[in-house]
């Protein structure tokens, strides 16, 4: 039996969730059975991301897109699957999924799997991307949501069956035996004695993380908590329309508040990081099923979240964390207090964290459904 050909396809290549996903699932496919490779669309510069890749072996191609519709990028992806004997393409994103269909499906006879990772994706989807959105779907080999919420999404907008649309959760590597960095050297390079506390959230400057919202609850924090620091990991990207660095860097600047919010940009040390934090917090418009959460989870850590899709997948009301509603940041100001005082809480609501995602989460079950999908389509 010959190994099994996969290619992975994502709009961009930058450090997201989907992006995480794919890079997650791509590197620890039995290479005894799979051979990974990835196409992408955009690349905004990224080199550490897309070297890891590279790194395990995973080969690249970057795909240029222009236009809503172009014709030549659908020859581009068709042009890969022949010269590389591409078996099955795992499209990530609707806008992945309907540029590889022509090159899956009729420029070629290959297996097409698509994954969606946001159900306000789904339900955003104008009503003539919708009714072509019903026409394609209708002839893929699988359909995969990464929460119940995202399948549900699916289903209803393009009219699939139930058995055509599963459900494979995010998952994440908790069981990494890779050696931490000393807490107190992190803490020592962000100036953070001792007695500080420190709330933390990973998302890139984009207006659908919310970042403004988090700064408005974390000022009236101060009034209240003056040994407290807001960790921000991430970073905006020029070219991008909805890039909202800029906007938090005036904020802070206006609001005083340079000295209490550290801006750390882009790090590959997130899990490290992660070990100074007391309390997670991501208050977002939306999500498909948070990466960062999950991470934060294995960590340990108690989370604050909006109360949107994706987030509340992830977060119980008062069993790991807390949620609160978009625009109260009263709300999100008191649950931040109330955690970041009360040590036992906390304790438990990280206790919680940690059992979720090892019952539910793990890359290792996520990586093996979607290996059972590729071999059952191949016949194997």
């Amino acid at each position: 039996m010959g190994k099994i050909n996969v290619l992975f396809v994502i709009p961009e290549l930058e450090k997201g969730g989907s992006e995480t996903l794919v890079y997650d699932i791509a590197k620890r496919m039995d290479r005894e059975l799979f051979n990974t490779s990835l196409a992408y669309f955009d690349f905004f510069g990224n080199e550490k991301f897309r070297d890891a890749f590279q790194v395990h072996g995973i080969r690249l191609y970057h795909i240029p897109r222009n236009g809503a519709s172009d014709f030549s990028t659908m020859q581009i992806i068709s042009r890969v699957i022949r010269d590389e004997n591409i078996d099955i393409v795992n499209a990530h994103h609707f806008v992945s999924m309907f540029y590889s269909f022509y090159a899956c499906k009729i420029a070629n006879r290959r297996k097409l799997v698509y994954t969606e990772h946001s159900s306000w994706e789904v339900e955003q989807v104008p009503l003539k991307w919708e009714l072509i959105g019903r026409l394609l779907l209708n002839h893929l080999d699988c359909v995969v949501g990464v929460s119940e919420d995202v399948t549900e999404s699916l289903r209803a907008k393009y009219r699939l069956q139930k058995e055509n649309a599963i459900t494979i959760k995010n998952g994440v590597d908790f069981e990494d035996k890779k050696e931490n960095r000393n807490v107190k050297e992190i803490r020592d390079e962000f100036g953070l004695t001792d007695d500080i506390k420190v709330v933390m959230t990973v998302a890139n400057f984009r207006k659908v993380k919310n970042h403004l919202f988090l700064l408005q609850g974390f000022k009236e924090l101060l009034k209240e908590v003056g040994n407290v620091r807001l960790l921000l990991i991430g970073q905006g990207t020029k070219s991008d329309p909805e890039n909202t660095e800029g906007a938090v860097r005036d904020y802070l600047e206006e609001n005083r508040l340079l000295d209490k919010v550290i801006l750390a940009g882009h790090r590959s040390d997130v899990r490290d990081l992660l070990s100074i934090a007391d309390v997670f917090c991501l208050t977002s418009y939306r999500e498909g099923l948070p990466i960062s959460i999950l991470e934060a989870m294995t960590a340990g850590l108690p989370v604050i979240g909006t109360n949107v899709p994706g987030i509340r997948d992830v977060v119980t009301h008062k069993q790991n964390g807390i949620l609160i509603e978009l625009g109260d940041w009263k709300a999100l100001k008191d649950a931040m207090l109330k955690i970041l005082t009360n040590k036992e809480l906390k304790c438990n609501y990280g206790k919680a964290s940690r059992k979720i995602v090892e019952e539910s989460y793990s890359i290792t079950q996520c990586v093996g459904r979607y290996q059972d999908i590729f071999l059952r389509l191949m016949g194997h």
